[in-house]
């Protein structure tokens, strides 16, 4: 039987289905050098976001066919590494859509509404609710960074609170703008899109061409009553600079289920305008079972021939 090491939970019921078809190893957020030893005898990996495959851990590992990241993003796997050792990389784009649109619709309210410090105050008897006061979203314009199939998924929530969306991506055209016109949205640059936008969303893969997306001057930009939420990745956004714009007042306030440096301290925990949730976007029942169901069948496809060798052997 083919060897599965995985380094990141998945759905009970899929690795039920995995377990009666190959060897599984379970072994959950490993170090980096005990990742490499794990990895000498596997023919396949199955990671979510907290572990990083390095050209190390390929370079260790000879039978490895292929890497399977649950979820979105593939920012934590050296992709020249792997095809260089021809290791195939896929990834789990449309499980988790609706999770993270309805998450980053919830941090939206959440920031605008102050619901965070609102249960903070209640839970310690404090009655002051002048101090909560909040912003509506019908009306106010969404500013969506990318429009991929989570950012359309937010698009479309949006525009049921009755907002306007406008949307600016990294490969315009006049298809693109009429594509979109259809649906009712904007299509404008980004230089465009953070004077106008109430709230601005980010929704990007982390590239070498979004890293640090949103620094002090697009910042600058942006209103003094707006709102930024990020549901994509942590470095797209500087975080120093968000700090400074928060506590200068340049910035109403900011919602983020990514940090740069997930699991430690940050400055941005101390302010009253922030939410902070810990990378849970994919993280509902529904969207794991989709994903679960997705890793099987990439696992499957990537190992049946390498089962049929054996057999002929």
């Amino acid at each position: 039987m083919a060897r599965v090491l995985m380094v990141d939970p998945i759905h009970p019921d899929a690795l039920h289905d995995l377990r009666r078809r190959y060897q599984v190893a379970l072994h959950p957020k490993p170090d980096p050098g005990r990742l490499v030893e794990l990895a000498r005898t596997a023919d396949a990996l199955v990671l979510r976001a907290g572990v990083r495959v390095t050209q190390e851990v390929i370079a260790a590992a000879p039978r490895l066919r292929t890497v399977i990241r649950a979820g979105v993003g593939l920012d934590n796997i050296d992709l020249a590494a792997a095809a260089r050792a021809g290791v195939e990389v896929r990834n789990v784009p449309g499980g988790s859509g609706d999770a993270v649109a309805e998450l980053a619709l919830g941090l939206m309210l959440a920031v605008c509404r102050r619901i965070v410090v609102g249960d903070r105050h209640t839970r310690s008897t404090v009655w002051h609710k002048q101090g909560l006061m909040g912003s509506e979203l019908r009306g106010k314009t969404l500013g969506l960074i990318g429009f991929g199939g989570i950012g359309s998924r937010i698009a479309s929530l949006a525009q049921g609170f009755g907002m306007e969306v406008a949307v600016a991506v990294a490969r315009p055209g006049r298809d693109r703008a009429r594509q979109l016109a259809e649906r009712g949205i904007r299509l404008v640059s980004l230089g465009e899109l953070l004077p106008a936008a109430d709230v601005v969303c980010l929704s990007v893969p982390l590239t070498a061409d979004t890293r640090g997306l949103i620094g002090r001057a697009e910042l600058a930009l942006m209103k003094p009553d707006s709102y930024l939420v990020n549901v994509a990745r942590g470095g797209t956004v500087d975080e120093e600079a968000l700090l400074e714009a928060l506590r200068s007042g340049a910035l109403a306030g900011a919602a983020t289920d990514v940090l740069v440096r997930e699991g430690a301290p940050t400055e941005l925990a101390a302010l009253d305008n922030v939410v902070l949730t810990p990378h849970i976007g994919a993280l509902t029942r529904e969207a794991q079972r989709r994903i679960g169901e997705r890793v099987v069948e990439l696992l499957d496809e990537a190992l049946a021939p390498l089962e049929r060798l054996k057999l002929t052997a």
